[in-house]
């Protein structure tokens, strides 16, 4: 493993799980469809060149020591939460289901308990806020635009107000979640996206993706008047899975900050996460967020986006990585999919050491 790169063992990966996938095809004779999320291998070339025109040179990231392949993060003060990471993939999986119900039924007003995948040990929490937000096509895929081409934009594609996330709180804990998206083409539509200064006092702390940056202003009001509802003194939990995970980085910079007394409460978890901002920005995140954690299946595409480097720009994660692998045989869509986390973590088969994985092929 300290000799590739994740991009190249991804490519390897899901490769080899859509081999496996076309060979059983064959045998059964069974002509279908191609699914548009997935990549079809007899289309790409496996070359350095097409590597790094689809995910971006990582040339200029930080390097890796043999002792460390992974480029895991120094370990937080308080140890992974296997317990609570399991039910934290459940919430972003309620965020999925509360953002879906809310585009089927507009009298819908956001609570989880009605919700299908509701479970008893959510029972002990109170829902005490939710999260809305005018979303359109130039908040997170076309932040670039001018401002006709927003008019332009907007005629084409209507916003439309949806669900984007919950508060809970119960007697032992404090959880902040946010929601994400299971579609790999949105992700790709964010690779050329540009990077905005992250500001915090009238100081430059780094660089952000525009796009995210951009969401999260919209929704920050709402992240603050629920944080001033919580109790500091016990574990505040913010969570999110895919673009969610984005989101929970950027509220969990902003509480840090703007909220001395809820710093050493927080808990950053995020799934399947893209990167948020640049060097500069992880290290000011490692000063504020003292407890992160990043878990990622080694298959997942968006987890590669944006480019650790691209043009001008810089990404990097953050966080202590868990990791596991599971190519889904070869489906980008279903690699990224909660139901995919979920089941790693219910295994207990994510690991924060280089890992001989157990997969699920």
């Amino acid at each position: 493993m300290s000799n590739i790169s994740r991009r190249k063992f991804l490519f390897a990966s899901v490769t080899a799980g859509i081999a496996s996938r076309e060979v059983t095809r064959s045998a059964q004779a069974q002509p279908s469809q191609p699914n548009p999320d997935e990549i079809i291998a007899d289309e790409i070339i496996a070359t350095d060149e097409t590597l790094d025109a689809i995910f971006g040179s990582e040339s200029l990231a930080p390097s890796r020591s043999p002792a460390n392949p992974l480029g895991l993060s120094i370990s937080p003060s308080i140890p992974y939460d296997r317990a609570m990471s399991r039910l934290l993939i459940r919430c972003s999986q309620l965020g999925m289901e509360q953002f879906t119900q809310g585009q089927r039924d507009r009298g819908y007003e956001g609570s989880i308990r009605a919700l299908e995948s509701f479970s008893r040990e959510l029972e002990q929490y109170t829902q005490v806020a939710t999260f809305r937000v005018e979303l359109d096509a130039t908040t997170t895929l076309l932040p670039d635009l001018s401002q006709l081409g927003r008019r332009i934009t907007g005629r084409i594609i209507p916003s439309t107000l949806a669900f984007i996330g919950f508060v809970l709180a119960s007697k032992a804990n404090n959880i902040i979640l946010f929601r994400g998206t299971s579609s790999p083409k949105e992700w790709m539509a964010n690779f050329q996206s540009r990077q905005s200064n992250y500001v915090q006092s009238r100081t430059v702390r780094g660089r952000v993706h525009r796009g995210f940056l951009r969401l999260y202003n919209r929704l920050s009001r709402q992240v603050r008047q629920a944080a001033n509802t919580l109790d500091p003194s016990l574990p505040c939990f913010i969570a999110g899975h895919s673009l969610g995970g984005a989101l929970a980085t950027l509220a969990a910079a902003d509480l840090a900050y703007n909220y001395p007394t809820l710093k050493d409460q927080i808990r950053l978890y995020s799934y399947g996460a893209p990167r948020v901002g640049n060097q500069a920005f992880v290290e000011f995140l490692e000063t504020i967020v003292l407890n992160s954690y990043r878990i990622l299946n080694m298959a997942d595409m968006v987890t590669m986006v944006p480019p650790a480097n691209l043009a001008e720009h810089q990404y990097s994660h953050f966080g202590e990585e868990w990791v596991f692998l599971d190519y889904a045989q070869g489906s980008v869509s279903l690699s990224h999919s909660t139901s995919i986390y979920q089941r790693a973590i219910d295994t207990q088969i994510e690991t924060n050491t280089v890992p001989n994985f157990p997969t699920f092929c």
